[in-house]
């Protein structure tokens, strides 16, 4: 005769088991050995979803025909390593958990079939961290009901931001299980899972909520009550008391359409498929979210502006509801519309309650905007960017401008006080209603930004002799021209120089136009050109224009030599410093705020370097600006981030004398004077002083001083003169230069290398 009882261990743990032969299914055969093995091989999976979990046990002593009874409260009998713990400390029940192997072959000796967790753990017993829909189908209806139900709600879960899980129940339904961040109570739970359950319903009336029966009316019931305190659901990968011994089972949603039955799966192929399929709730602890803001108000509102969209054609959020957000968010956005203007979206009772601002917030005391409330907008709004088609509503590129925390210092119906926080832009603002939609809004802020930005420097480019072969370049023309600071505030212009000299008076036709430019404040980067017939930038001219004094003179030069201003970036705008951002998303700032007229221009970018540094040297201009696309404005600095290249000519001269030495160069030259021979007379063709080190300017020095020295060989006056040294023009030098001057000497002459002059 057969042992009743035998002794085991299990990962350590001495277990007493007994009656194992007993028959717990009777209609398959299945022994209560079977289900210990079951359990212990099943383990690694069904461990991830209970351990930790309050457990309620349903016994079958004598099998699945007999009675059953349900075991919460711990027997005194228990072994002392099994784990428990109590829900409530007013409550006299002690309950087991299952955290390890042993514990689950303990159970399954106890004739233990189903296991039923709460959706608790005890590391968090106030809080769930999952809910559950079960499926249940009315008792005429087959299992194809159940299955197009969770096909549905799948869809409509994943539209509130949910990831949902999906499991055989093992008997008639199924189960949806949604995990989420364990920081919620069971009210806020339930009135969650509930507004849920009932936006479903009013998209199909064939689903309902009344556990009766009766009231059922041949209707699938969306059982959401198991999501009450103390409640339980059977757990993922638990046997069920049913006839043939079926596995609750989690499955892929790709495999609903074709499952036949909830008791599809059973201990006798449960482990196998474990095997060949995994677990397809393996990352079900991943996907943890926070619960919707389910605010119906919130939804009623956004009801306009979903009127106003069409969603197959807009890249802007959709109404579907967002997480619970922290509802003090603000977002500032440049709207590139049919007129440029800003949004100011604040998060409140659901949604971002939002106005258009057509200059921009005030940027300091005793400035008042014109802001206009538009429809509310989705939370998910605070981080939008993208362009908006053309024909829709609102068409255009919108930009994220500023983005941070607010709180509300006042909230009246027609006064609102908020103070802004943890972005760029920080102060407190007043919005008063005046009229109808029409809002004025100013602000306490003392002083604006731009008056710390008033002594910054341009950022310099280093010079590179090749143009850079990467995609993550873009190029613009470098013009040949004054680097200056565009400073408008107001209707106040400044035009500042490189080395910070006030130009504005120089040109008085370039700051009379950006005045009457949209933004009320901005700092744009650029250069002053002047223009040849052709279109062509003539550096002479506009240097010559730079050091003109006398209203008079300058207005007559004005009249006389064009001069416009290209802008290239933009360091500042309406309140906020930019020059953390990349150099494109500044450039677009820049392009969108300055309207382009006789005397303002933009300059414009190219992505083929080579290209465009053909077509400047073609049309004989100084060259091409190639910038690192991503990079930061590096005020003051010399940055890689951006290199010119400069178009450069070769030519030969001869060496017809050399300036005396200072400084470092005191016991050696400063420069040579060059010249070129033109029906039979020598013509100045100016002087070289850079392209040699020390030591090259040593040797050349030794070949120099034993020319012969003559008198003056050129008629012209030239700078240094009673400084110069003239020689016989016995040597020549190879030089590279920019151009040629009015005066028809070399610009930027760079000194390549010495030879004997040609016979």
């Amino acid at each position: 005769m057969a042992k009743k009882e035998i002794i085991t261990e299990v990962e350590g743990r001495r277990l007493k088991l007994s009656n194992l032969q007993k028959v717990l299914y009777p209609e398959v055969g299945v022994m209560k050995a079977e289900i210990i093995n079951y359990y212990i091989s099943a383990a690694p999976y069904i461990l991830k979803y209970i351990s930790g979990r309050p457990l309620t046990l349903i016994r079958f002593p004598d099998g699945i025909l007999a009675n059953r009874f349900y075991s919460k409260n711990k027997p005194n009998w228990t072994p002392q390593w099994v784990a428990s713990v109590k829900v409530d400390k007013e409550d006299d029940i002690t309950y087991i958990m299952a955290n390890e192997t042993a514990t689950l072959a303990w159970t399954a000796n106890l004739a233990t079939l189903e296991l039923h967790p709460m959706q608790i753990r005890s590391n968090h017993l106030q809080f769930a961290d999952h809910f559950i829909f079960d499926l249940d189908p009315p008792e005429t209806a087959d299992f194809d009901v159940v299955k197009k139900l969770a096909l549905n709600l799948k869809p409509f879960l994943e539209g509130y931001g949910y990831h949902p899980f999906i499991k055989t129940s093992g008997s008639k339904g199924l189960h949806i299980y949604v995990p989420i961040v364990p920081q919620y109570d069971n009210d806020a739970l339930l009135v969650t899972v509930k507004a849920l359950a009932k936006a479903y319903i009013k998209q199909d009336p064939s689903v309902t909520l009344k556990m009766s029966k009766e009231k059922r009316k041949g209707k699938v019931l969306l059982d959401i009550y198991r999501n009450h305190k103390s409640q339980t659901c059977v757990a993922p990968y638990s046997t069920r008391g049913k006839t043939g011994a079926p596995v609750s089972t989690p499955i892929n949603w790709e495999e609903l359409p074709d499952l036949n039955s909830s008791k599809a799966f059973n201990i006798h192929t449960v482990l196998e498929r474990l095997k060949t399929v995994g677990d397809p709730w393996e990352s079900f602890y991943e996907h943890a979210v926070q619960l919707h803001d389910q605010s119906a108000k919130a939804a009623e509102s956004l009801t306009k502006y979903a009127q106003k969209r069409d969603f197959s054609r807009t890249s802007e959020p959709d109404t579907s509801p967002s997480l619970k957000t922290p509802n003090n968010r603000y977002v500032i956005q440049l709207h590139d519309a049919s007129n440029l203007h800003y949004d100011l979206r604040i998060e409140d009772e659901g949604v971002l309650r939002s106005w258009a601002i057509p200059k921009g917030l005030p940027t300091k005391s005793g400035i008042k905007r014109l802001a206009i409330e538009t429809e509310p907008h989705p939370i998910k709004y605070l981080t939008f960017e993208g362009i908006i088609p053309k024909n829709e509503y609102g068409g255009g590129q919108m930009w994220v401008f500023d983005t941070g925390e607010y709180e509300y210092i006042k909230k009246e119906k027609k006064k609102i006080k908020i103070k802004l926080s943890k972005g760029k832009i920080k102060g407190t603002f007043n919005l008063i209603n005046i009229k109808e939609s029409q809002w004025l809004v100013d602000t306490d802020i003392e002083e604006s930004k731009i008056k710390s930005l008033k002594t910054t420097s341009p950022m310099l480019a280093s010079m590179g002799d090749k143009i850079p072969n990467n995609p993550s370049y873009f190029h613009e023309i470098k013009w040949d021209g004054i680097r200056v600071l565009l400073q408008k505030k107001g209707k106040y212009v400044k035009i500042t120089s490189r080395n910070g000299n006030d130009l504005t008076e120089k040109f008085p036709l370039i700051a009379e136009s950006f005045s009457t430019q949209e933004p009320q404040e901005i700092i744009a980067d650029g250069e002053i050109v002047a223009l040849n017939p052709n279109g062509s930038p003539n550096f002479s001219k506009v240097v010559g224009r730079m050091h003109l004094t006398g209203k008079e003179a300058i207005a007559k030069a004005a009249k006389r030599t064009q001069t416009v201003f290209y802008g290239f970036d933009c360091i500042y705008l309406d309140g906020l410093s930019i020059m953390h951002l990349p150099v494109e998303k500044r450039r677009e700032w820049l392009r969108v705020n300055i309207k382009v007229e006789e005397y303002i221009r933009f300059s414009q970018a190219f992505d083929d370097g080579k290209q465009l540094f053909d077509a400047v040297k073609e049309q004989g201009m100084e060259g091409i600006m190639c910038k690192l696309k991503g990079s930061k404005y590096d005020a003051g600095n010399r940055s890689k981030s951006w290199i010119k290249i400069k178009v450069r000519e070769t030519d030969e001269a001869l060496i017809i004398g050399y300036t005396k030495g200072k400084g470092d160069r005191s016991s050696l030259f400063g420069s040579l004077h060059l010249a070129k021979m033109e029906d039979d007379k020598l013509v100045y063709y100016g002087k070289v002083g850079t392209g040699f080190d020390q030591a090259k300017i040593k040797r050349l020095l030794k070949l120099l001083i034993e020319v012969p020295i003559t008198k003056k060989p050129i008629p012209d006056t030239i700078e240094d003169e009673k400084n110069s040294i003239w020689i016989a023009p016995q040597y020549s030098c190879e030089l590279k230069y920019a151009s040629m001057t009015n005066n028809n000497t070399y610009r930027e002459p760079v000194f390549l290398k010495m030879k004997e002059a040609a016979k």
